[in-house]
């Protein structure tokens, strides 16, 4: 009956179609429903916006309305009638999705066929947008999400065309419709409209906070932009900026008239930030940039506080900068409320408690009132502040140590040191399990908790596994290659779960799900978490026949590759390449070479929306595709091209244009040129690339005139290039364009080895010693320090500055796990930060120390080290023996995860776990997890006489740096308490050796069993082994998949650093396209005299980050044409000498290369990224 009752619905849509199209008149309608929304023209790309609403309605298990033998006839018949209409487009595009999941309907038959004939009745009079947005609010679920979905960008489109002459009612009605789009519109779509009526902006503000947290931080950022036209315009008749005047070439006097009665400019700091508009923003306020916040008057904010709107603006509002927090909170605090009825109201202040400053000094109720609203906090310092609170409950609730008590702090339970964790029994553990699961745990924490609450137990069931929560990190790997797949494959709460895991937890459970689903079923049920880890033995097995089953999935790189030569082979068209999503990281350069000359735009446009997932040989290859084909459509292509053909180049290729191309586009094309230069991501591009110098150069050459005359808004056009200025270049602007030169400089992330002296020279000489910057200036310019050490050392000890400097490091991307090469590195040296933070962090105790005693030393304290974290790097030896007993046995988790201590540190440390513990050999398997890296301080001999059992300790253990001598001892040790042969290892104690299969003696890894072998490569491959080693471990490989030269792509990269132990004859018969798949890591492994085998034509085949990945005394062992075709595979292909001379500034145009935001990532997926936050943050911070 649902599918007669939604076929009606449709046939009578065609119908109306029908009778629209053909008398082309509009029916009265009654009174109570006068709105006339006509249908907007539908834009080329709508239908494919539409169609992703679609089918995301089907994967959310809505039924899809199907149309029956007549509907299809009576479609067909309207087709000839009547030209296409936006529900004929309707029923095009149900017609092409694909079949949807169960309905979730759970309507009666009887009430479903009720509610289709009164819908039906309606639809019979609807004649325009309105009617049908009403008509949809009334129907059911399934047809409801479908009519929506395909109205949603049609609405949207409505209010941008008519925004100014829409109705109230009208715009509230089409807002409620295009809600679905606009919680997918990409940043790249994202327009908004032209309003003058207020009450039209409030209705807007609405929508867009009921969406805020699914809108990127650059749609963000652009709709307080337009509030702030829109308020300049309408309540104090200015512009924010006055109009646009030519930057690129245009005619010299050409200049828009202005008559007496035109809008002026704004001036400089508008107050547009008055009560009612606080209001309207709602959590757009956590989005302001900090100036604004400082700027809004006291009675204003004051008022606004008071307000009931206040609270809902800052609830659960996640992302805030730290600094605007804390400037928000410190006015609200000493502006608008006393000590004490601040406190009492602080239920009120929703995210803004994150900030919270005085934890010491409040009472228990509102230690605890203040600990349940800062649980899902997340900026760095509130950790601290969370301690804090938890040790002002300790000492001073009466029933500390109670089951009550644990439930009282919720998630913040995690706080808790070890010491008073094991005091719990289970039956405390389990009437808590609620705030415990959310809870964020170390993993000695997690194991402790997961042992008690498991009670021993062997075998558990999907159930109490799930009920684990966060603690399942804590659950061992042995326990989980036993659970069942049943209630566990398909349940969404799996992707929580596994998200928590660890590598080897997470092949443990893969392994138990293959025992009871097969290949096919495993791959479906799994989510992206799981589905990374899955074998390409495993994938091998499943049925994946076409590229329809890629999509939405997580694929990795290796597993892409695999797949898409399993399904198309060597050939890819451009319909399936739009269809990839992620597993385009498998498209090899041999399918970019065959696709189609005239489909090579089109190529490169769909690669373009996937450029997070794409390497730079992929983004290489791509582009020598496109500029080939369109040198072949048109020869000499670059020498003429047009605006319109050059916009049409997505800039991440364009980027890779010929340096001669570069140097001769003309000035006619400079508008497309320099917006394409606003989007731009260097990070493909190596440092020393000759494209940095001459894209900056051909990019100044657009901006004309004389360099002084150059305003600051002209210069920040030049967008990411900004980076790659010369600071000779930088220090002939006037001075307002010099200061908002260098402040976006503060938001590179790589400036040229070249410049860095000359421009923190320039630096010092505009705003002084940075030892006597204001606060202000720090924040504005910071990162700017990174270019000196000394001048980060000598910085003063002040308490915002440790705040400055904390938010700054929190900002900064994580370093990643293997160094990039140099030619992709960025230039942030991070060690005097790091350093520099222990001292803020610690100076003030040792100062009021010393004022009491001479000679003191500061004595870690667990408040400290917890905080400090990786920074506890930085204490001396004579300060950890001043640690006490008791300090040391709650730290040792945090302490035990850095692996970089000096000898003298692992000394000092040593001897802390023998006074704590006695002597090495009585260690158990839970102090030896919780040591972690400590144990590098014990000797062979003591580390083979250590008790371990656990494969999960020793994947803890295999993070740290051992020497060979220790990790033979570890293996033995393993070997010895576990019972388990070389032959006997499987997969999952394959992967948790770790590092420590390299302990095995070289005749051992051939007992390896081959089928394990086949499935735990990728983790084998992982690890770094002596030369004797790996070349065992490539043996095995050639046993196990066959000779080299007979390797795919994904089995090279699978096999990560064992290629290094290939032969110079085995190196140099490697097939040229697999190359590119090696993995980083193996090639400084590869011995000289090896590598050097490589014929010329293969080293060009090895792509950039293999190829920069070449250490200089494995160059030092190659031929000179073997070294240039090294640098063309990096990029280099002009001579490296040329480099350096063209760094050098020869007139007041030049430039040399530096690159932007994000330029240091292996692949360019983050660079990405991280290119959009430096253009939003460098156009928000000084144009605004």
């Amino acid at each position: 009956m649902g599918f007669y009752r939604e076929g009606l619905i449709l046939s009578l849509l065609i119908q109306w179609a029908t009778a629209m199209s053909l008398t082309g008149t509009t029916a009265e309608m009654p009174d109570r429903n006068q709105s006339t929304i006509d249908f907007p023209k539908l834009p080329a790309d709508f239908k494919e916006m539409a169609k992703k609403l679609m089918i995301t309605c089907s994967k959310k298990g809505y039924h899809m309305p199907v149309m029956n033998n007549s509907l299809n006839s009576s479609y067909a018949q309207t087709q000839g009638q009547m030209m296409e209409s936006p529900v004929s487009v309707f029923m095009e595009l149900l017609s092409s999705l694909p079949p949807s999941f169960p309905s979730r309907s759970n309507q009666s038959n009887e009430t479903a066929e009720d509610q289709a004939w009164s819908i039906a009745e309606k639809l019979q009079n609807c004649t325009n947008m309105g009617h049908m947005i009403e008509l949809m609010r009334n129907t059911t679920d399934s047809p409801r999400c479908f009519m929506r979905a395909f109205m949603a960008p049609l609405s949207w489109m409505a209010i941008m065309q008519n925004g100014t002459d829409l109705s109230k009612e009208d715009l509230t009605k089409l807002l409620w419709a295009a809600k679905p789009f606009l919680e997918t519109m990409p940043p790249s779509s994202f327009v908004l409209p032209a309003f003058s009526q207020s009450s039209h902006l409030a209705e807007m503000m609405k929508v867009f906070s009921e969406v805020f947290s699914i809108l990127s931080e650059e749609q963000k950022n652009e709709i307080i932009g337009w509030v702030k036209e829109r308020v300049a315009q309408n309540e104090f008749n200015c512009l924010l900026k006055a109009p646009a005047s030519n930057m690129l070439p245009s005619k010299p006097q050409e200049k828009s008239t202005m008559t007496s009665t035109a809008i002026r400019t704004c001036p400089p700091g508008l107050l547009w930030l008055r009560a009612r508009m606080l209001a309207i923003m709602g959590p757009f306020l956590s989005r302001l940039p900090l100036e604004e916040v400082k700027t809004i008057p006291k009675n204003e904010l004051c008022e606004f506080f008071r307000t009931p709107d206040f609270s809902p603006s800052f609830h659960n509002v996640s992302g805030m900068q730290p600094t605007l927090g804390r400037t928000l909170f410190q006015r609200l605090k000493q502006e608008c409320s006393s000590s004490d009825n601040f406190t009492q109201n602080m239920d009120r202040l929703g995210s803004l408690a994150c900030f919270f400053d005085d934890a010491l000094s409040l009472n228990l109720n509102l230690s605890r009132k203040l600990l349940s609203q800062i649980d899902a906090c997340k900026n760095s310092e509130i950790d601290k502040v969370k301690r804090q609170l938890v040790q002002n409950i300790l000492e001073k609730d009466s029933g500390a140590s109670s089951p009550e008590m644990l439930q009282s702090l919720g998630s913040s339970v995690s706080v808790l040191p070890l010491s008073i964790l094991s005091r719990f029994t289970p039956k405390d553990l389990n009437n808590t399990l609620s705030s415990f699961r959310q809870a964020k745990w170390s993993l000695a924490q997690a194991k402790t908790l997961a042992q008690k609450l498991l009670e021993n137990a062997t075998n558990i069931n999907g159930e109490k596994l799930l009920s684990l929560g966060s603690m399942v990190r804590g659950v061992a790997s042995a326990i989980l290659k036993n659970v069942k797949a049943e209630g566990l494959l398909g349940n969404e709460a799996l992707k929580t779960m596994s998200e928590k895991m660890s590598s080897l937890q997470r092949t443990a459970l893969l392994e138990a799900f293959r025992r009871d689903v097969n290949a096919s079923e495993l791959v479906k049920g799994l989510p992206d978490s799981l589905l990374s880890s899955l074998s390409l033995s495993t994938l091998e097995k499943a049925d994946l026949i076409s590229v329809d089953q890629l999509q939405g999935r997580g694929w990795t790189a290796a597993q892409s590759t695999f797949l898409l030569k399993k399904i198309l082979g060597n050939k890819i068209n451009l319909g399936e390449l739009r269809k990839l999503g992620q597993a385009v990281q498998g498209v090899t350069c041999e399918m970019i070479e065959k696709i189609n000359r005239t489909d090579a735009l089109d190529m490169a446009q769909t690669l373009n929306k996937s450029c997070i997932w794409l390497s730079r040989v992929q983004i290489r290859c791509a582009a020598q595709k496109l500029f080939a084909s369109l040198e072949e459509q048109r020869p000499g292509y670059f020498s003429d091209i047009k605006n319109s053909e050059l916009q049409a180049i997505p800039a991440l290729l364009l980027i890779h244009l010929p340096v001669e191309k570069i140097q001769n586009l003309s000035d006619a094309v400079c508008p497309a040129f320099m917006e394409k230069m606003k989007q731009v991501n260097l990070s493909s591009l190596p440092n020393s690339s000759p494209a940095r110098y001459a894209l900056t150069k051909r990019a100044i050459g657009c901006l004309k005139g004389n360099v002084s005359d150059l305003s600051a808004a002209e210069v920040l056009t030049l967008g990411p290039l900004v980076c790659e200025l010369d600071p000779a270049w930088i220090s002939s602007l006037n001075s307002a364009a010099l200061n908002s030169t260098l402040q976006a400089l503060a938001s590179c992330q790589f400036i040229q080895q070249q410049h860095r002296e000359n421009l923190f020279r320039l630096l010092t000489g505009t705003y002084g010693d940075p030892a006597y910057w204001s606060e202000e200036d720090m924040r504005a310019l910071g990162p700017l320090l990174l270019l000196n050490d000394t001048a980060v050392e000598k910085l003063p000890s002040k308490s915002w500055l440790k705040s400055y400097l904390s938010d700054l490091m929190d900002s900064l991307p994580s370093q990643p796990v293997v160094p990039p090469p140099k030619e992709f590195r960025s230039w942030l040296d991070l060690s005097a930060l790091r350093r520099k933070l222990f001292e803020l962090k610690t100076s003030s105790t040792l100062q009021s120390r010393r004022k009491r005693e001479v000679g003191s030393t500061l004595e870690p304290t667990l408040i400290y080290i917890e905080d400090l974290k990786q920074g506890n790097v930085y204490w001396t030896p004579l300060q950890f023996s001043k640690m006490t007993t008791l300090t040391f046995k709650d730290a040792v988790p945090t302490l035990g995860e850095i692996n970089n201590y000096s000898t003298e540190q692992l000394a000092a440390l040593r001897t802390k776990t023998l006074e704590a513990w006695g002597s090495v050999s009585m260690l158990n398997e839970s102090q030896i997890t919780q040591l972690g890296c400590i144990c590098q301080s014990f000797s062979a001999e003591e580390l083979g006489n250590l008790s371990i059992a656990s494969m999960d300790t020793l994947e803890t253990l295999s993070a740290c740096k051992f020497i060979q001598t220790q990790r033979t001892a570890v293996w033995q040790a393993f070997e010895r308490v576990s019972g388990i042969s070389v032959a006997g290892l499987g997969r999952l104690e394959m992967e948790g050796l770790g590092q420590f299969i390299c302990g095995l003696q070289p005749t051992q890894i051939d007992q390896l069993n081959s089928t394990s072998f086949r499935d735990a490569v990728e983790a084998v491959g992982r690890v770094s082994c002596p030369l004797n080693i790996s070349d065992r471990l490539k043996e095995k490989a050639v046993a196990v998949f066959g000779k080299p030269e007979t390797w795919t792509e994904a089995q090279v990269s699978v096999m990560g650093n064992i290629i290094a132990g290939l032969s110079a004859v085995e190196l140099g018969r490697l097939n040229s396209t697999i190359l590119p798949f090696i993995q980083p890591s193996a090639i400084p492994l590869i011995p000289s005299d090896r590598l050097a085998a490589l014929s010329v034509s293969q080293l060009k085949a090895l792509g950039p980050d293999n190829a920069a990945m070449v250490t200089e005394a494995q160059r030092t062992g190659l031929r000179a044409d073997q070294r240039a075709a090294l640098d063309e595979a990096v990029g280099l292909k002009t001579a490296r000498a040329e480099v350096s001379t063209g760094s050098s500034s020869t007139s007041s145009s030049g430039s040399a290369p530096l690159p932007l935001k994000g330029g240091a990532a292996v692949e360019s997926m983050t660079g990405c990224v991280l290119f959009m936050q430096a253009i939003v943050l460098m156009l928000l911070r000084y144009i605004l």
